[in-house]
């Protein structure tokens, strides 16, 4: 007994090779967004090995020519001119791309959703090239196109045919070649309203640094969430950037149903400087409604999970939520949000 005692309070200082040996299934992130402008979109992975690879190299990206005269090309050699500076673009190793994903609603409409690695901005931005010569004004205008792809790596409605409605049943199938099949569904939460912010017992649109303030809403089923955002104008022009303070909370759930929770008091961040040299700022409160799926994976559920006594947080591994024969969950979101003003 000693013996045992003893080795499990001075372990050796040795790795212990781990190996993995499960037939992998399928890891979902499923989310239905009834935010206009937002879509919605199903991230579709498989589980790893314990040995595998993360991430892999799919393409490079040409950023532009780094002369070796200007100082921020640090990389240069003696003697070397310059070189081009190129981004690397990564994409998850685990990441399935031939599968076929399905949304189902109440009514038996069927949306197939499609695979796509990125999008592509292409921003055009015009540069006045007008000179004078002897005396003539010659206009030359010149257009730049500037082309940025973003990936995603999502499946999503290609088609613009699916818009998710609120309080509606929705099923999800997805089946992937070489995998059991997943299944999912949710009802989708009810559009949140803000009816109004208030400080010292008066409906507002300039909220005080400093002071409380109550937030109220009209839906009354559903849990949701309560975020605040400072919003600061252009980085190289704003300066106020760095020199505010005040505004800020920790984000918060709230039982909407609640009607005792209902106006709910908020105490923001204690700003002890001197704002009197502020201007009032843009500041956007919003309250984003969750679904039961939603709300159990992320909020509650994450906290009944075992924990990791070396990394002290809980885990996510191997959770379903929503979903059948695979890990991860599926759930949806709706918000509404309230643009003021925040003064000293």
């Amino acid at each position: 007994m000693m013996v045992s005692i003893m080795g499990c309070l001075f372990p050796t200082n040795e790795w212990e090779d781990l190996e993995s040996d499960y037939d992998h299934v399928l890891n979902v992130f499923g989310l239905i967004n009834l935010d206009p402008g937002y879509p919605s979109y199903v991230g579709l992975y498989r589980t790893t090995d314990l040995d595998e690879t993360v991430l892999t190299l799919v393409e490079t990206d040409t950023l532009y020519w780094c002369d070796c005269d200007d100082d921020e090309c640090w990389e240069c050699d003696e003697g070397q001119d310059g070189y081009w500076k190129v981004d690397s673009i990564y994409e998850p190793a685990a990441l399935i791309k031939d599968a076929s994903v399905n949304l189902i609603d109440e009514q038996g409409n069927n949306y197939e959703l499609s695979y796509v690695d990125k999008i592509t901005f292409v921003d055009t931005v015009y540069f006045d090239t007008t000179f004078t010569f002897y005396g003539t004004t010659i206009t030359w205008d010149t257009t730049y196109y500037d082309t940025n792809d973003f990936r995603i790596n999502f499946y999503v409605d290609t088609t613009g045919s699916f818009v998710p409605q609120p309080e509606t049943n929705y099923d999800l199938s997805i089946s992937a070649p070489g995998f059991d099949s997943v299944t999912g569904s949710l009802m989708t939460p009810a559009i949140p309203n803000i009816d109004s912010l208030s400080q010292r017992g008066s409906s507002v649109d300039t909220i005080i640094v400093n002071e409380p303030f109550d937030i109220h809403w009209s839906q009354t089923m559903g849990m949701g969430l309560v975020t605040g955002e400072v919003i600061f104008g252009n980085f190289w022009e704003d300066t106020s950037n760095g020199d505010w303070c005040g505004g800020y909370f920790d984000d918060f759930v709230i039982d909407l149903e609640d009607e005792g929770q209902n106006p709910y008091g908020i105490t923001a961040e204690y700003c002890g400087e001197d704002m009197d040299s502020q201007e009032p700022l843009d500041y956007f409160i919003r309250l984003t409604a969750m679904e039961d799926n939603y709300h159990e994976y992320f909020i509650t559920g994450e906290m009944g999970e075992y924990s990791n006594a070396l990394l002290n947080y809980p885990t996510t591994k191997g959770r379903s939520v929503g979903i059948e024969g695979g890990f991860g969950f599926f759930g949806s979101i709706a918000s509404d949000g309230l643009l003021l003003k925040i003064s000293p």
